[in-house]
């Protein structure tokens, strides 16, 4: 079983899946520290998903956690108009998202994990528990995110692993992180292993941005997947580089141990916005490159569909 925003679905139901993509941010520091983030609007939200549905995507796990711009009712609003699956997250983002005076920096993990376990069993609170009352909607989370700084883990950070890692246990959810540049794979895995969650239970997040596959290999041995969802950035790097990396992991057998996303998180990269290239990326232009590679079209739906169902499925981290 599958939590999403609109309640459980059988995990066998999962289409092909964007793994690491923001519908919304709507407030919070990013949006003070780069105004570009700000994505707030339900209508284009909702025609960007609708373009990502007509090029063959069926679900997205929004990774917008705790305190940094999650919004709740726009996802409820934009998987009922556009019949795509989303996924949301509890949890937390990086040290540098959090105020100095962020009750976050207060609270200790068992705190913190009570809260995280309320989010995935309750409903998600509209406000991030930033207001005098707690507000829930039905809807529930379906993975928890955690993120840390390049290279090194701040205190705060280490405490967050600590508590996502505890709730993850207790409820079954998938964990998801933030690596800044790929660094500190191994320090999360040993993190959250400390607290009694499998490697099998967690997916890394831009590792294509270490773009070594000696490195995804070893992480992928240890049980834990990589997700590969910096595309779309031709600015700074081809995606023929993220092509090489699935076609490595093919041909190296840890396949079953990669996603993709697309982390599309700035105005200026949807067409809604006037930007490029859209949240149809994905399906419309790096499917297509992937296969002009020499990836399969089983290897595609291992990718797209199998793995994600795999890590999503609430029933298997119940039994890890």
């Amino acid at each position: 079983m599958i939590e999403s925003v609109l309640g459980p679905l059988p995990a066998d139901e999962l289409g092909p899946c964007d793994f690491h993509d923001h519908l919304f941010i709507a407030g919070g520091l990013p949006l003070a520290l780069e105004p570009g983030f700000r994505l707030d609007d339900v209508d284009a939200a909702i025609r960007e998903v609708t373009e990502f549905a007509e090029a063959g995507g069926r679900a997205i796990v929004d990774c917008m956690p705790i305190g940094v711009g999650r919004d709740i009712d726009g996802l409820v609003a934009v998987a009922q108009a556009t019949g795509v699956t989303i996924i949301a997250a509890t949890g937390f983002h990086k040290d540098r998202y959090y105020a100095a005076d962020h009750w976050v920096r207060t609270f200790d993990v068992d705190q913190i994990a009570e809260l995280l376990v309320a989010e995935a069993r309750e409903g998600i609170d509209v406000y991030g528990y930033s207001a005098p009352t707690i507000t829930r909607r039905d809807a529930r989370a379906g993975i928890i995110k955690v993120g840390s700084s390049a290279n090194r883990l701040t205190s705060l950070e280490e405490k967050l692993f600590a508590a996502v890692g505890a709730a993850a246990v207790t409820t079954g959810l998938p964990v998801i992180t933030h690596t800044d540049f790929g660094t500190c794979a191994p320090e999360q895995l040993e993190l959250l292993g400390k607290e009694g969650l499998s490697a099998q239970r967690v997916v890394l997040s831009h590792m294509d941005r270490n773009p070594d596959p000696i490195l995804h290999r070893d992480i992928a041995a240890m049980g834990a997947t990589l997700s590969f969802d910096w595309l779309a950035r031709i600015d700074r790097r081809s995606d023929a580089v993220v092509a090489d990396l699935v076609v490595a992991a093919a041909e190296d057998g840890y396949l079953d141990r990669v996603v993709l996303g697309q982390d599309l998180a700035r105005r200026t990269y949807w067409r809604a916005f006037g930007g490029a290239p859209g949240l149809r990326y994905l399906f419309a232009s790096f499917v297509p490159r992937l296969l002009a590679a020499g990836v399969t079209d089983a290897h595609i739906t291992q990718l797209l569909v199998d793995n994600p169902r795999r890590q999503l499925d609430i029933t298997a981290g119940a039994s890890q």
